[in-house]
């Protein structure tokens, strides 16, 4: 809610028909509420409600108090009190948008759809464009439609099962018989721009998908969790009209993690037990589920149960949680059922054994079918000992060993702490169709695959490959199972957030060695004697969030508006989810009068400069007429905050503060940071007696690659402030940090520059130069924008910085611009503003990848791989 908007809900109720408690309230009391409203927009939240709470102590029925208290009340996760106060206020004043949209946000957290879509349909008629009832209607969709009729369910004679595993591989069940299958998959999420992960696409959508999928040679769709009816209508048309080459499913059940790491709490622990029986039925197409908030609900009548290839249930479950489940219940060392049995594991391999059991059970006895069954797993709870890293306590009191004081623990991610083992899990006569192990494996984390001496001593058939060295480790434990690599790939990010031997980073490749890396990395999983593998991802998604960057996209849940070129994340689709267009043209020669027919920000000492700005960039056109270096400044705070000089202090004082400066000479563009608006601060620790391991050799390290004994912390606060030193930082970030092995070897941490901008164009590239222009591309985060859709900017208040990390919302930015000819330094003689129009709608296109190319041809090429059990 905006300033005041409270005094325009009580003069709207007084004007409409004034009860007597409209009339007028103590001063205090609106004094009172304008201060709530103040806190709570600068996210005090206690002190909101504080100051609500004295408002209505002086006057019961004021509306703007009412108004603040319920939002207050959401914020803090009392929806049930939240929904009271919204609709006392609606009572009252039932033009109230802000009341009917806090009732609407209530009603959805406590999973009241009706209610939620009642609320949001009445703003819609009050305020048409109103950003936020759009969004909650497009999620809720229509109200439900009449049950559907079914026809009885028809039970086969005998237990059917459309594919089995065999020794380490798959196989499915053809007119000829039992025949081998290799999975050559491809994960499907399915959030377009601007929609969170629960809000679908359209049938048409999902059937040009699973189209091009075929197209790309993909014999295996795998998606997370339940989608919508037309999703699997459309499964089944597709493989009804190829009966020849259908699209396999191999489907998934979510799951969040579980309050107090307990999986087998009864709350917990029923809601995903009914989530695999709504799984089942949906996929036997005899399913009416109800909807809820962040799930896709209806009535589900196609059946795409013939081609269900598997199961994979949970997610890659936290080593944190899975070693605290453990201590919980130590009672939990075996399992038998009818289906599964595991012997000797832990108590999560115990847990995760009875899930399994859970669903094929269900299965089994209400269908009569079956499909082979996994859980999901990944690297850092594979069963397998890794020496090279130690555990949060262990590096600890190797640190203080050596004589290091260890202050901020490092953090608690601990990697091979425990372990889960499919080896324990033996499926009984009763499963014909088997159990399989499945992981999330990918070349670049964790450190364990970058660091230790085998994995970088390994060669595939492709060359040098500590991803191979990796795979054929597991492979070796799982010798008589079947192992599918269920998830795999690189991100074409500009940033990166861990870097690799081979090149093979989390981000910071570009697109046609994204192509290469994921050809090979599917070429190596064959090799090492996989079951199959489904590479990540389909689309790019825009919600998605990485560690390194996640704290500064601000508010999380906007971060579908806009994309983010730094957070890798968001960047692994075979089809590229791009920004809309705003300067048309595929090249810098193409664009070149579309730049020119904008408007200049300013024209003087000898720099032109003009501004655009999309989903992703703020754009730069720069005529500098030859100059040898040319300086571009950004204000993006306030005039008054920021370094008054250039870098190097060349040149005169600027009339307005920077945060940043774009500098470009010789062949380099590199973007440098007033130090107070550096984000990550990066220095030296303290040496000790040995110096650490130095990381592998690189075949392709990013800009500005550095190692060494380096930490990273947070540069707080936030806070730009006036200076007139002519001191820029670099926009260094470690990507992997400093290590220990169980052994007592210290790893060097290291890291790159994001501020050394690539060359090229669009999309891998961020500036192009052409005679006498340079054009510069910047990800909006590198500017501290963690929010471009509603000019949002990494800010803390004065003062002792909060917990949370602060923004401020901006009008628009400064810009100032210099260049020097010689010896000679010009400037502008004063800065030129620049803004653009927020937005709630995201503009987007979709582009298909080279990988997808690359990936159809090593589809296209590969046979069902033989294994060391054909052998």
């Amino acid at each position: 809610m905006t300033a005041g908007v409270w005094t325009v809900l009580v003069a709207a109720a007084v004007l409409a028909a004034p009860p007597a408690w409209a009339q007028a309230c103590p001063e205090a009391g609106n004094a009172r509420t304008e201060a709530g409203w103040t806190a709570f927009r600068a996210g005090n939240v206690d002190a909101a409600r504080a100051a609500f709470e004295a408002a209505l102590a002086r006057c019961p029925r004021h509306l703007g108090a009412r108004t603040g208290a319920g939002y207050v009340a959401l914020r803090q996760d009392r929806a049930t009190e939240a929904r009271r106060a919204f609709e006392s206020v609606a009572t009252d004043a039932p033009r109230s948008v802000d009341a009917l949209v806090g009732l609407g946000l209530a009603a959805w957290r406590l999973g009241d759809r009706d209610a939620a879509r009642a609320a949001f349909t009445r703003v819609q008629a009050l305020d048409a464009a109103n950003a936020e009832a759009r969004d909650y209607l497009a999620r809720l969709g229509p109200a439900p439609a009449a049950r559907p009729a079914r026809p009885p369910l028809r039970l086969p004679d005998t237990l059917t099962y459309p594919a089995r595993t065999h020794g380490d591989r798959f196989e499915i069940r053809t007119a000829r018989g039992w025949e081998p299958f290799y999975i050559k998959g491809v994960n499907l999420g399915a959030a377009l721009p601007g929609k969170h992960p629960s809000e679908f696409p359209d049938s048409a959508t999902y059937a040009g998908w699973l189209a091009q999928m075929a197209e790309m040679g993909t014999n295996t769709v795998r998606v997370y969790t339940i989608h919508p009816p037309h999703f699997y209508g459309a499964v089944r048309a597709h493989n009804l009209a190829h009966p020849r080459a259908p699209l396999w499913l191999v489907h998934g059940v979510w799951a969040e993690l579980p309050p107090s790491d307990d999986f087998a709490g009864a709350a917990w622990e029923g809601e995903f037990f009914r989530e695999m029986r709504d799984v089942v039925d949906v996929l036997h197409g005899r399913a009416d589920v109800v909807e809820r908030p962040g799930h896709a609900g209806g009535f589900f009548t196609a059946d795409v149960s013939p081609w269900v290839l598997a199961y994979i249930i949970g997610r890659e479950w936290e080593p944190i949680s899975v070693v605290e489940f453990n201590r919980l219940h130590p009672e939990l060392r075996a399992f038998r059922g009818r289906y599964l049995v595991m012997e000797g594991g832990t108590p999560m391999d115990a847990w995760l054994a009875r899930a399994s059991e859970h669903i094929v059970a269900y299965e089994t006895e209400t269908y009569r079918a079956q499909r082979p069954v996994a859980y999901t797993n990944w690297p850092t709870l594979d069963p397998i000992t890794h020496p090279t890293e130690s555990t949060v306590a262990e590096e600890v009191a190797i640190r203080e060993r050596l004589g290091e004081q260890v202050g901020t623990p490092p953090p608690p991610f601990d990697n091979d702490a425990t372990g889960l083992d499919a080896n324990l899990v033996k499926p009984t006569a009763a499963l014909p169709a088997g159990w399989f192990a499945s992981y999330h494996a990918y070349p670049y984390y964790p450190d364990f695959m970058v660091l230790d001496r085998g994995y970088n001593a390994a060669r595939s058939s492709e060359g040098p490959s500590n991803y191979f060295g990796y795979l054929t480790h597991l492979k070796r434990h799982h010798a008589n199972l079947p192992v599918v690599i269920s998830e795999y790939g690189v991100p074409a990010s500009i940033g990166s957030a861990h870097l690799q031997p081979q090149g093979q980073h989390h981000g910071g490749v570009t697109e046609a060695q994204m192509a290469a890396i994921d050809a090979r990395l599917t070429r190596e999983i064959a090799e090492a004697g996989m079951a199959g593998g489904v590479v990540f991802a389909w689309i790019d998604e825009w919600f998605k969030k990485n560690w390194l960057v996640m704290p500064f996209e601000i508010p999380l849940e906007r971060t579908r508006l806009w994309h983010n070129r730094l957070d890798a994340e968001q960047h692994y689709g075979m089809v590229a989810m791009d920004p809309g267009e705003v300067v048309p043209g595929a090249t810098l020669a193409a664009r070149a009068a579309a730049w020119r027919a904008r408007p200049a920000l300013s024209s003087a000492a000898g720099v032109t400069v003009r501004a655009a700005a999309d989903e992703a960039y703020l754009w730069l056109y720069v005529e500098h007429g030859g100059a040898d270096e040319v300086l571009v400044g950004f204000d993006v705070v306030k005039p008054a905050a920021g370094d008054f000089r250039w870098p190097g202090q060349v040149g005169e004082r600027l009339p307005v503060g920077l945060e940043f400066v774009l500098q470009a000479r010789g062949g380099e563009v590199r973007l440098l940071a007033d130090p107070a608006s550096n984000p990550l601060a990066v220095g030296a620790s303290r040496p000790l007696a040995v110096d650490p391991v130095p990381p592998p050799a690189m075949e392709a390290p990013l800009p500005g690659f550095f190692w060494g004994r380096f930490q990273q912390w947070y540069n707080r606060p936030f806070l730009s402030r006036p200076n007139a030193d002519g001191m820029y930082d670099s926009m260094r970030v470690l990507t992997n940090r400093r290590r220990f092995g169980r052994d007592g070897v210290e790893y060097a941490s290291f890291g790159y520059d994001r501020g050394l901008l690539r060359q090229g164009n669009a999309p891998d590239g961020l500036w192009e130069r052409g005679d006498g222009v340079l054009e510069v591309r910047i990800p909006w985060m590198l500017l501290n924008f963690t929010d471009p859709s509603e000019r949002r900017v990494l800010q803390d208040p004065p003062g002792a910085p909060p917990a949370e990390f602060g923004t401020a919302a901006v009008e628009g930015i400064r810009l100032m611009a210099a260049a020097r000819r010689g010896d000679r330094w010009t400037q502008w003689p004063a800065a030129a503003p620049f803004t653009w129009p927020a937005w709630e709608a995201p503009r987007w296109r979709a582009r298909t990848r080279p990988v997808f190319d690359s990936m159809r041809e090593t589809f296209r090429t590969m046979a069902t791989p033989v294994t060391e059990n054909d052998r």
